[in-house]
C-alpha cells in the first residue's frame, strides 16, 4: 500500500469512473493542474510522484481534450485496476448530511488553515477580507463544506460584474427573485458569496442590503472591505512557514528562503518556478510578477493580454489565443469555472495596465465575429472601452441582451451613459430600469427626455394612478394599456372592468388592411378577457362569434378564447369538467399556463393543490424581458400562497414584487395587503 503524495493522487483519481480512460473529452481535474490544486500543492511537486506511479502501474499517462480547457490536448492520468487496489480508503469524503446548492470549485485539500478557520466557524456573519490569490475561495470552500457536513442547507455563489441580486439567488438555486421572499425562506441557511469586490457599483446597494438583513452571511473580497456594519472582518493571512514549504516539491532546497521571499502567498508559491528569480527581500508581489511572472512569458503573453481585457470567465474555446490555455494552467495563471475560465485576478489586475485602446477596439472586432448573447456582452463592454459609439449597436442588440443577463445590460448602459451621454442611451437606461424594477435609477433617466409612454409606466412602477393622457393615440400603446388593466387583478377576482375608453380612441380607419383585421383581432381578444373577468359569459361568447366573421373556425386564437369561456362557464362539480382539465393541461407555453391558472383559480383546495403542483415557473428568461410572463408568475406565486403548497410569506412576497415590476400596482397592492393581514 502506497502512502504520502502516492497516495493521495490514487485516491484522488479513484474518485473518476473507469470510462474516462477512452473517452474523448475528460475533465480538468484529472490533468496535472486539476491535481495540484485539488492537493494543494505547486505543479512541480506531483512531477515526481507521478513519475513514480506510472512506473508501478499503478497510473497511466495519455492525451485528451480537456472540457473547456481549449482546442490543444493536454496529458491527463487515469488510475489503473492495480492502482485501485492498492489506493487508500481511508481518504473517503464524510457522509455529507446536510445540502449544498450552489456552483463551487471542486473543495480543495487546505494546509495551514485550520485556526483561522475554525474562528470563522464560530461568528454567524463574517467578511473574509484577503489580497487575491491568498486562499479565500478555497477557505470558503472547506467552511461551506463542513457546514453541510453538520446538517445545514449551505448555498453558494461566485459574483461577477455581469451579476445582481436576483442572479445570486438563482446560484443558490432558489426560484425567488425577490428579497424579502429569500429572507423568509433561508432564514436559517447559510449563504456565502465569494469574490464581492466584483459586484458593480449599479447592483451593489441592494446586494449590500439584503447581506446586512441575512442571519447566516459569510462574505469573501478584495480590500477594501465595502461595509461592516453587522459583520465581523477577519483578514486572511500568509500561511505560516511550516505550512507554506509544504507545497513545494520535498526535494527543493532552501525552501524557507523561497516561502520568504514570496510572502508565504500560495499563488505565488504556486506561480514560482524553481529557475525564476525570487523576488528582494520587502519587494511587493505584483512587481514580481509584472517583472518576473510575466517577463518569462514569449508568446504567451497574446493569450496573458487577451483576457486581461474580459470582464467576466468565457469559454476557452472562444479565446483567440485558446492555444496557450494549457500553458497559461501549467504557470497557475488561471482561475477555472464550469462556466468558463479566467485570468487569475492578482495577474489581471496587474497586466491590465498595459492594455491599450486599439488592444480593447481589437478584441471588439474580435468577439463581433462570435455567436451568442454572452459575446454581445462581452462585445458590448469591449466596444465601451474602446470609447466607441455604441448606439446603434445597442439598438439591435438591446432586446436579446435583456433576456440573455438584464443585469449586465443595465451596468454597461451606465458606463456607457457616464463616458457619453445621449437621449437614446437615456431612453434604453430607462426601459431597462422599468422593466428590472427599479424605479429610482428610471426616474432618473426619464427625467432626461421627453417620453409620455415611459413616464405613463414608471407612474405604475411608483405605485402611483396613472392614466394615459387623452391626446395618447398610439394603437400599440393603447392595446397594450387595455391588457395591462385586465391583468392587473388578483386571479380569483371578479371584477367589472372598463377598457372601452382606450379601445374606442384607436382610428381603425388609418391602418392599412392586413394591419386594421390584426387589431380587430387584438380588440376582440381584450374585450372577451374583460367580459370574462367581469363573468359575462355571454357576451363574451357573442364577441366569438363576431370574430368568426372575419377569421375561421379552427382559428388558434378562437379556439383558445372558446377554452377561456368554457373555463369561466363550467362549475367544478359538473360531469365534463375532468375532460376540461385533461384538455387545459395539454396545451403548452406561456399561453397554457394562463389557462391552467384560470382553471386552478375555481378549484377548491384539495384539487387546486393537485392541479397548481403540474405548473412550472416560465423560464427566466422570459421572466426578465416579458410582462406577460411575470404577471403569470406572480400569479402562480399568488396561488402557491393561497393553497399554501410553497412558504406562503415567501411565495406571497414574490408575488407582489412580480406585479409591482410588472406594472400592475393594484394586484401587487392587493396580494401585500393578504400579507399583513397574515401578520
Amino acid at each position: 500500500m502506497v502512502r504520502g503524495p502516492l497516495a493521495r493522487i490514487l485516491s484522488r483519481l479513484a474518485e473518476f469512473p473507469r470510462n474516462l480512460e477512452t473517452a474523448w473529452d475528460v475533465p480538468r481535474d484529472i490533468c496535472l493542474p486539476g491535481l495540484a490544486e485539488y492537493l494543494g500543492v505547486v505543479r512541480s511537486a506531483l512531477h515526481a510522484p507521478i513519475t513514480e506511479l506510472i512506473e508501478l502501474d499503478y497510473v497511466v499517462e495519455r492525451k485528451a481534450h480537456v472540457i473547456g480547457g481549449g482546442s490543444r490536448k493536454r496529458k491527463v492520468y487515469h488510475i489503473t485496476e492495480l492502482g485501485r487496489d492498492n489506493s487508500s480508503a481511508e481518504l473517503k469524503r464524510k457522509e455529507k448530511v446536510g445540502s449544498f446548492f450552489g456552483k463551487v470549485p471542486e473543495r480543495q485539500e487546505l494546509i495551514g488553515r485550520d485556526d483561522l478557520i475554525t474562528d470563522i466557524s464560530r461568528h454567524e456573519k463574517v467578511i473574509l477580507k484577503g489580497l487575491p490569490g491568498i486562499g479565500k475561495t478555497s477557505i470558503l470552500q472547506e467552511i461551506s463544506m463542513k457546514f453541510v457536513e453538520k446538517g445545514k442547507i449551505v448555498r453558494f455563489s461566485t459574483m461577477e460584474s455581469f451579476k445582481d441580486i436576483t442572479d445570486i439567488f438563482s446560484d443558490w438555486g432558489l426560484e425567488y427573485t425577490d428579497e424579502e421572499a429569500v429572507l423568509a425562506k433561508c432564514k436559517n441557511d447559510v449563504l456565502f458569496i465569494d469574490e464581492f469586490q466584483e459586484i458593480n457599483k449599479r447592483h451593489q446597494k441592494r446586494i449590500e442590503d439584503f447581506c446586512k438583513k441575512g442571519k447566516f452571511v459569510i462574505l469573501a473580497t478584495r480590500p477594501p472591505t465595502p461595509f461592516t456594519d453587522g459583520f465581523e472582518v477577519i483578514e486572511v493571512p500568509p500561511l505560516p512557514i511550516e505550512s507554506a514549504v509544504k507545497l513545494l516539491p520535498p526535494k527543493t532546497e532552501d525552501k524557507e528562503l523561497i516561502v520568504n521571499r514570496l510572502g508565504c502567498h500560495p499563488l505565488a508559491i504556486q506561480m514560482h518556478d524553481i529557475s525564476s528569480v525570487l523576488p528582494e527581500e520587502g519587494e511587493d508581489l505584483q512587481s514580481w510578477v509584472r517583472d518576473v511572472v510575466l517577463r518569462d512569458l514569449s508568446e504567451q503573453m497574446s493569450a496573458v493580454n487577451e483576457l486581461s481585457m474580459l470582464p467576466v470567465p468565457v469559454h476557452a474555446e472562444n479565446l483567440k489565443n485558446d492555444d496557450y490555455v494549457p500553458d497559461l494552467d501549467e504557470y497557475a495563471l488561471l482561475r477555472w469555472y464550469e462556466h468558463g475560465v479566467e485570468l487569475q485576478h492578482l495577474v489581471r489586475n496587474v497586466n491590465s495596465t498595459n492594455i491599450s485602446v486599439e488592444d480593447y477596439q481589437n478584441a471588439a472586432n474580435y468577439w463581433e465575429t462570435i455567436e451568442g448573447d454572452s459575446a454581445r456582452l462581452v462585445e458590448l463592454y469591449l466596444r465601451i472601452k474602446s470609447g466607441q459609439d455604441i448606439e446603434k449597436f445597442l439598438m439591435a442588440n438591446a432586446e436579446s441582451l435583456m433576456v440573455r443577463s438584464s443585469a449586465g445590460l443595465a451596468s454597461l448602459i451606465d458606463d456607457a451613459i457616464s463616458r457619453k451621454p445621449s437621449e437614446n442611451l437615456h431612453r434604453i437606461a430607462a426601459i431597462v430600469a422599468i422593466e428590472r424594477g427599479e424605479a429610482e435609477i428610471a426616474e432618473n433617466h426619464v427625467s432626461q427626455i421627453s417620453a409620455i409612454d415611459l413616464r405613463h409606466s414608471l407612474n405604475l412602477l411608483q405605485g402611483k394612478d396613472s392614466k394615459l393622457l387623452d391626446s395618447v393615440n398610439d394603437v400599440k400603446l393603447l392595446l397594450s394599456e387595455a391588457s395591462r388593466i385586465i391583468d392587473d387583478q388578483l386571479p380569483d377576482s371578479k371584477k367589472e372592468i372598463d377598457v372601452d375608453y382606450l379601445i374606442d380612441k384607436i382610428n381603425l380607419n388609418s391602418l392599412d388592411e392586413t394591419q386594421r383585421k390584426v387589431v380587430l383581432v387584438a380588440i376582440a381578444k381584450i374585450r372577451h378577457a374583460a367580459l370574462i373577468a367581469s363573468g359575462n359569459c355571454p357576451q363574451a361568447n357573442d364577441i366569438i362569434e363576431n370574430l368568426i366573421a372575419i377569421s375561421h373556425e379552427k382559428d388558434p386564437q378562437i379556439l383558445q378564447m372558446r377554452l377561456r369561456s368554457k373555463i369561466s362557464e363550467t362549475p367544478e362539480n359538473s360531469p365534463s369538467f375532468e375532460k376540461l382539465v385533461n384538455e387545459v393541461f395539454s396545451i403548452e407555453g406561456i399561453k397554457g399556463k394562463m389557462l391552467q391558472i384560470a382553471l386552478i383559480s375555481k378549484c377548491g383546495p384539495e384539487r387546486g393543490k393537485n392541479l397548481l403542483e403540474k405548473v412550472a415557473l416560465p423560464e427566466l428568461a422570459a421572466q426578465s424581458n416579458l410582462n406577460s410572463a411575470r404577471r403569470l408568475s406572480a400569479s402562480i406565486w399568488y396561488l402557491r400562497a393561497k393553497l399554501q403548497t410553497h412558504n406562503r410569506f415567501s411565495s406571497m412576497a414574490e408575488a407582489v414584487s412580480l406585479w409591482k415590476k410588472s406594472l400592475c400596482p393594484n394586484a401587487s397592492k392587493l396580494a401585500s395587503e393578504m400579507i399583513h393581514k397574515w401578520i
